[in-house]
């Protein structure tokens, strides 16, 4: 096993306004991640501090190397999460935040590329979140392993 400190950037974008003249919000982040290779899997962890002066999220991806079209996604902390991307697939969600309010959704997984590894690569992930079978977001998720 061997386990990389490693800086990512991390570009998200977010259409609430399904129409099509709708800006994304996008979110820019670059952070420390441990970036670990355990000879069959594939985890990447960081820290995220979702709202100003609020507690931090832990977010920790995890992708079998001989399967990195599937990739998982726990979050613990102020958000508390565990989804699955896999392109094509819906996946059930509930996203808890530290209020007591609880989400339920469905992440339907529309495009998946992974080239991750110790030595750099990106996720990208483009889906919709979907509420009782309505699409009510379209997100794009990538996250860049910086080589050193």
């Amino acid at each position: 096993m061997e386990t990389r400190k490693l800086r990512i950037g991390i570009c998200a974008k977010q259409t609430d306004d399904l129409s099509s003249e709708a800006e994304p919000t996008v979110m820019n982040v670059f952070c420390e991640a441990s970036v670990t290779d355990d000879g069959e899997e594939i985890t990447v962890e960081y820290d995220e501090y979702l709202v100003e002066g609020g507690g931090s999220t832990h977010t920790k991806l995890i992708f079998k190397k001989n399967e990195p079209g599937s990739v998982s996604m726990v979050r613990t902390g102020l958000v508390k999460m565990a989804c699955s991307f896999a392109e094509g697939e819906r996946f059930n969600c509930v996203y808890s935040m530290s209020d007591g309010i609880a989400l339920d959704f469905c992440m339907v997984t529309k495009e998946l590329e992974n080239t991750v590894s110790l030595g750099g690569g990106r996720l990208i992930v483009k889906y919709n979140i979907e509420v009782r079978g309505l699409v009510i977001s379209k997100n794009e998720y990538r996250l860049t392993v910086l080589k050193k």
